[in-house]
């Protein structure tokens, strides 16, 4: 087995390094090769039972990658409790911990490099069917139809009576049509890996997490106070960016405002309003990009297909450079302060546009704006409406501090690159 030979890989790596290398100094003295690799072998069906129960072996192709690295991340773990045990109950067996440590570390690194390599050459996906007509299942439908990373759409039916599962490895089904899927699933065990999807999918899944309780599992939704919590660290988080956004940029605020005064006689802001946190109704500053009397928020025809026209006759030479480089949305920073946007968030939308958004319109509204979001990191203006839509949610429904500070470090990237900046 290729996990077996990688674990042994790595023993042997930790030991070279630690005792044969000179990089790390030993003062307790040498341990023997000999030994060590006794030590390896004993660990290693202990290890091989702890991947296996944690389904590394029988379910791993039909899971997203990054479960499975959960996993693999786990297992190492308790391989590494298990060694230690093992060298408490003999006595004699080598008890270096800091080479224990590197056996794992290598192992993980190891593991998870042959299980990525392999996803790759065995090239195709996972096939998935998609069963229910929940705002959840439609979303997840689209996003494999589009080509998801994870799962390619063999099959999708609105009810799971009409569902056939040869030739599925996974299926992703509505919470109120299981019982309807049981009797059609095959009878082997492990043949198909099922996903339920919760009814309360239109609340956010940032807001639900999975809990068992005495024995039972279910799913828990956080509290007012918890998303009154967590709002604060991101508004605290939010203004502190803010302030040093400000100081930073003080220089691009004085380019942009004497090429505005130069170029385009006017007002140097443009205000515009859309929807904020609470469906409340906020004006978005920006430095103005166009003639003097253009209506810049009644777009021209075109708008609801391209959002915004590649050559806009109402931009000036200097707001089409402002754009570009994203310049013209500076002043928005001064809405972080205030509270009206976030420096990541879902996209600011007029009150029209919030029908477009469905049994999701009232989602869109529980977290502010933001000043950048996944759209703006995923292509701007060259991505469809439903595409911009999708990313909204996507965000939404997955809120981290680690989501936020992956997008703003995208953020930088994606500005320079100009890619549907207009």
């Amino acid at each position: 087995m290729a996990d077996a030979v990688i674990v042994l890989a790595a023993f042997l790596l930790a030991h070279l390094l630690r005792f044969q290398s000179g990089l790390i100094p030993a003062p307790l003295g040498r341990i023997e090769l000999s030994a060590w690799l006794a030590l390896a072998l004993l660990v290693l069906p202990a290890w091989l039972l702890i991947s296996a129960l944690h389904g590394l072996y029988y379910s791993r192709l039909k899971q997203p990658f990054a479960i499975e690295l959960a996993g693999l991340t786990h297992a190492s773990a308790e391989g590494l409790i298990a060694a230690v045990l093992l060298t408490f109950a003999f006595r004699g067996l080598p008890d270096s911990r800091l080479a224990l440590l590197l056996a794992v570390a290598f192992a993980w690194i190891l593991l998870a490099s042959y299980r990525a390599l392999a996803r790759r050459l065995r090239r195709a996906r996972p096939l998935a069917a998609v069963l229910g007509t929940s705002p959840l299942a439609d979303y997840l439908r689209r996003q494999l139809a589009r080509g998801g990373a994870s799962f390619e759409l063999a099959a999708a039916h609105g009810s799971a009576r009409e569902f056939d599962c040869s030739g599925v490895d996974v299926v992703f089904c509505d919470v109120d049509q299981a019982g309807e899927l049981w009797p059609r699933l095959p009878s082997q065990p492990c043949a198909v890996a099922v996903y339920l999807l919760p009814q309360a999918g239109a609340t956010g899944q940032a807001a639900l997490s999975a809990a068992t309780v005495e024995g039972v599992p279910t799913l828990s939704v956080k509290s007012a106070h918890d998303l009154a919590v967590m709002r604060q660290v991101k508004r605290t988080a939010d203004t502190a960016c803010a302030v040093v956004l400000l100081v930073l940029t003080s220089p691009l605020w004085l380019l942009c405002l004497a090429g505005i005064g130069l170029t385009m006689p006017g007002p140097l802001f443009f205000a515009h309003k859309r929807v904020g946190l609470s469906g409340k109704s906020v004006r978005l500053l920006k430095f103005r990009s166009m003639k003097a009397g253009q209506p810049e928020a009644e777009a021209p025809a075109g708008f609801e297909e391209r959002f915004k026209l590649k050559d806009d006759p109402r931009v000036t030479a200097f707001g089409r450079f402002m754009r570009r480089f994203s310049l013209d949305e500076l002043p928005q920073l001064v809405n972080v302060l205030r509270g009206e946007l976030s420096l990541v968030g879902p996209r600011p939308v007029v009150a029209e546009e919030q029908a477009k958004y469905g049994v999701w319109a009232g989602l869109l509204t529980t977290v502010p704006p933001g000043l950048t979001g996944m759209w703006q990191v995923s292509g701007r203006s060259d991505l469809s409406y439903q595409q911009r839509v999708d990313l909204d949610l996507y965000y939404i429904n997955n809120w981290s501090p680690g989501l936020d500070l992956l997008v703003l470090l995208r953020t930088i990237p994606a500005v320079l690159s100009r890619r549907g900046a207009y």
